[in-house]
Order: structure tokens, then C-alpha cells, then sequence
């Protein structure tokens, strides 16, 4: 893992809102626009290099890299954190987990994590709805006061990334939440499932942010969804 800090920062009460591609991309849907939408500027970068393969052109081999960045708006007190892709490996998502909250810390207290993703339920709901898991029950409260539903049993685990950044945040005594889109398509990137998201993350940290890119890229459901099982993360 190869990291490069351009900045330091001197935050107060920050909302660290913190999650990768996942089922329909909207993890990285939405922390993408919304680190575009607030201008937020870069405060460090990391490189994994994590593939178990190669690529090649022309017979000349190459790792094959990815790029994440954690991104600030001073003004908000916010930090965004994005890439391009998951993990690999388990070990490196613990790794890069705590790279991402405990350099966050020495910039400021973290109030709030903010994970995203999408949710696949088995049986066909709204494709408005957002679900939620916290990391205690008078946050499931305070998300109910603003229209999320809470996350049925019918997923047990939240994998990787985006499920991971709220169990050890918890373990270090950091609020979090998980904000979860339905999508209906898990391959196809889902921008109305993302635009949801970002709405319900307005209300609860009360900022204004556009979401006018995402819903000119969202598209209309399919009459057939694949749907052999449900999902999240």
C-alpha cells in the first residue's frame, strides 16, 4: 500500500462519509459526486497494488494498480473517501480501513462514519427506498425520523469495504451509519439508487448537495430483473 499525504487539516466534529463500488457501483456512485458536488480537495492518495494477476499489451507485462483518495471540504467539516475499486485481498481491506480512520483522526475528531452501498432485496419493494444499519439503536431512530427503512434480516453480513469501516469504527468508539439503496440490477451501474442515497445523506447532516448528474444518468427499470438471492455491499 504506497500513501501519499498532501495536506494537513485541522477539523472539528467531521462526518467522514467513506465507501467503495459495490453491487451496482453506488458505494463509489455516491461518494464520487459527492466529493464533485462540494469541491472537496485531495488529502491523500493511496495505491494498492493487490491483483493476483498481471496485465499486458504488446507482450509487456504490468501490475495493475488502483487508486483511492480521501478528499476534504473544510468548510463542512467533511472527508470523502472514494476509489475505484474493492479490495482483493481481506488483509487489505482491514489495512486499508484503519489507514483511512486513523488518518482521519489526526486531522479532527470523527462524529460520524457514513457508509453507502446498494441492497438487492428478494422480493420487488421501491426503488426510492434507502435501508439502514448503526452502530447502535438511537441512531436507527434518528434515520427513521428522516424515511430510511431498517435493514431486514434477510442479508446477515455486510462484506468488505463498506461493511467493515462501520465495525471498526465502532470498535474504536465512532459513530456510524450505513445507507443502503435498493437497486434492481447488481452489474449495471444504479445512479437513481446512488441520487437516493445522497438525498437521504442531505437531510441527516443538513448540507444541500445536488443531485442533478446522477438523475441525468439514471434509467428506467427493466420489466425482468435478475434476482436469484438478496444482497448488499
Amino acid at each position: 500500500m504506497k500513501v501519499e499525504l498532501f495536506h494537513d487539516f485541522n477539523l472539528k466534529d467531521i462526518t467522514l462519509i467513506s465507501s467503495l463500488p459495490d453491487m451496482g457501483r453506488v458505494g463509489g456512485l455516491v461518494t464520487e459526486h459527492i466529493a464533485k458536488k462540494l469541491g472537496a480537495k485531495d488529502g491523500a492518495k493511496v495505491i494498492l497494488t493487490d491483483k493476483p494477476w498481471v496485465n499486458h499489451k504488446d507482450g509487456i507485462v504490468e501490475l495493475p494498480f488502483d487508486e483511492y483518495r480521501l478528499l476534504v471540504d473544510e468548510k463542512n467539516s467533511l472527508v470523502i473517501f472514494t476509489g475505484e475499486n474493492q479490495p482483493q485481498e481481506p488483509d487489505t481491506v482491514f489495512q486499508l480501513v484503519n489507514f483511512v480512520i486513523d488518518t482521519v483522526r489526526k486531522w479532527g475528531n470523527i462524529k460520524m462514519i457514513v457508509s453507502t452501498g446498494g441492497y438487492m432485496p428478494m422480493q420487488k419493494m421501491d426503488l426510492d427506498a434507502v435501508y439502514c444499519v448503526a452502530t447502535d439503536a438511537s441512531l436507527l431512530e434518528t434515520l427513521k425520523g428522516h424515511g430510511v427503512k431498517m435493514l431486514g434480516n434477510d442479508v446477515k453480513s455486510i462484506t468488505w469495504f463498506n461493511g467493515l469501516v462501520l465495525g471498526v469504527g465502532k470498535s474504536k468508539d465512532i459513530d456510524g451509519v450505513g445507507l443502503f439503496g435498493e437497486i434492481y440490477d447488481s452489474e449495471v451501474p444504479q445512479h437513481r439508487a446512488a441520487k437516493n442515497v445522497v438525498e437521504k445523506i442531505s437531510k441527516i447532516i443538513n448540507l444541500q448537495i445536488s443531485t442533478d448528474e446522477l438523475e441525468e444518468k439514471m434509467t428506467e427499470k427493466p420489466i425482468e430483473a435478475k434476482k436469484d438471492s438478496p444482497g448488499i455491499g
